[in-house]
């Protein structure tokens, strides 16, 4: 079998082990093609795929540059390329994580301001968060209705919120009503700067990701024309200098 054959197929088991999983939004409202439930064995073996794909995707690329390049120059290029490829893909932020993070971001200033609401007609605080958290949904919902169930049943108010803390588009909230139950401060007053808070940590963060894309835009096109510029520009130049001085 042919090096480019073996490169093109390492390259495409790489490619369907890193694909991205289907979102549950849009398979939830899609009709199924079939009646027939998918098995419990089919189910596992695509998560079990998919928990190896940080994995295999950087042993089978450094697989294909060993086998690309060939010899003992192609299996230190290969055991490299793994290497880097492991470190990049560690630092990646999982993507349901990142979406995730990014729908709390949104969410956090309308919960804030419903809550203040329920607070100003005279609604308790934790039925207020409940209530506000219902009517944002998840996943800001789950976060916060998790937490004022476990008040109900009589959890420690102080870890309670140290929980809600550890979600840090939820973390000025959680600061506010920890502020207000050790000082007694009013929520009515602290729910509204909460908000701008939150409002304005979106929006730089948001500026941020519209900056960062800016940059990683520059990439491709660069990945796309230096090769260009090298091969027409400097090639022949370095060519036409070494005939001369040979």
């Amino acid at each position: 079998m042919s090096r480019p054959l073996l490169a093109l197929l390492a390259a495409m088991a790489v490619l369907a082990l890193i694909g991205p999983a289907p979102s549950v939004r849009s398979t939830s409202r899609r009709r199924p093609r079939s009646s027939r439930p998918v098995g419990p064995a089919a189910t596992g073996l695509a998560t079990r795929l998919r928990g190896l794909a940080p994995v295999g995707a950087p042993l089978l690329a450094g697989v294909a540059t060993a086998v690309v390049v060939g010899g003992p120059g192609g299996a230190v290029a290969g055991v490299v390329v793994t290497v880097v490829l492991l470190v990049a893909l560690a630092r990646l932020e999982p993507g349901a994580r990142r979406r995730r993070r990014e729908a709390l971001e949104r969410q956090a200033p309308l919960v804030v301001d419903l809550a203040a609401a329920c607070l100003a007609s005279g609604a308790p605080l934790e039925r207020s968060l409940e209530v506000a958290a219902v009517a944002v949904g998840a996943p800001a919902s789950d976060v916060l209705v998790r937490a004022t169930n476990a008040l109900r049943l009589g959890a420690e108010p102080a870890a309670v919120w140290a929980e809600v803390g550890s979600e840090p588009a939820l973390a000025p909230l959680a600061r506010a009503v920890a502020r207000s139950q050790q000082t007694g401060a009013p929520m009515s007053s602290l729910l509204p700067r909460v908000a701008d808070q939150a409002r304005a940590l979106h929006r730089v963060r948001a500026e941020t990701r519209i900056r960062t894309a800016a940059v990683r835009l520059t990439a491709p096109l660069g990945a796309a024309f230096l090769p260009a510029f090298v091969l027409l520009g400097v090639v022949p130049v370095v060519a036409s200098w070494v005939g001369t001085l040979l």
